[in-house]
Parts: C-alpha cells; structure tokens; sequence
C-alpha cells in the first residue's frame, strides 16, 4: 500500500466528502478519520489506524503521567470509523469542519493528499499557504543538515 498524489474536491453543504477514486480503494471500508498536524485530517484505512495507534499508544497508562495521554484524548476523540452513504460520500463531524477551517465558515474547496500510509484532507487555501511557503531546495537543505 502506498498512496501518493493529489486531487481537488468540495464539501457539500451537509460536510459531506467523496472520497477520490484513486485513494478509495486502498482506504477500503471503514476507514478512520481524525485530527492532523497543519489543520488537516488523517485518513487511514483501518487496519493501518489499529496497527499505527496499537504500536504507538497500546504502553499507555491511563492512570500514569505519559504525555502521549493527551495525544490520545486529540485523536480518539476526534476521531472516527466512518462507511460511504449510499452515493459514496462520508461525512465530516462538526469537530472535523473546525479543525480543518477554524471557527470561521466552512469553505467547500479541499485537497486530499496521498501521504504514504494515509490520505490528508486540507482546505484548499491551507494547503496552498502550506506547500507554497517552502521550496524544494530548501527542503533539500534542511533534510542535509539533520543527517
């Protein structure tokens, strides 16, 4: 599995999604949406979500002082399994709209990005502000200095 790519799509007046064809079938039935870094969304398919957050969370202790207890709160909270209805869309909680768009009206414009093991869902200007602000090579030059 590996998603890659981008589309351009809307959200209806409802906060209901399509979800592009080509990261449809990877995703599958199912698939988990929560909260991200940036203000977008995660999409994962489901078996990844249970297989990512199993590993990265399943030491927790509820009881304990783990920082990664808070993360918890953000993602499961937000989060969801959700199914297509039956003209293949998925709709978008409340606490999904304001993550993405913030507290102002929700714009209808967004971007799905393949990110390897997920689909991002970006509004539209976001993504634009996001993936203009730093070039190539200078991504290039940052990944040198860390090594």
């Amino acid at each position: 599995m590996f998603l890659t790519g981008r589309s351009s799509h809307q959200i209806d007046d409802k906060g209901r999604i399509r979800i592009p064809t080509k990261f449809k079938d990877i995703l599958g039935a199912n698939p988990f949406i929560t909260v991200g870094k940036n203000n977008c969304l995660y999409i994962y398919p489901k078996a990844t979500a249970e297989t990512i957050f199993e590993t990265k969370f399943g030491d927790v202790d509820g009881y304990g002082n783990d920082p990664k207890l808070e993360m918890m709160h953000k993602i499961f909270s937000q989060g969801d399994f959700v199914e297509e209805d039956k003209q293949g869309r998925i709709y978008l909680q409340s606490y999904h709209l304001k993550h993405l768009f913030g507290d102002g009206e929700p714009k209808k414009n967004v971007i799905s990005i393949g990110m390897r093991d997920r689909v991002e869902l970006w509004a539209e200007d976001v993504w634009n502000a996001y993936d203009s602000a730093i070039s190539l090579d200078e991504i290039f030059a940052k990944m040198a200095k860390s090594e």
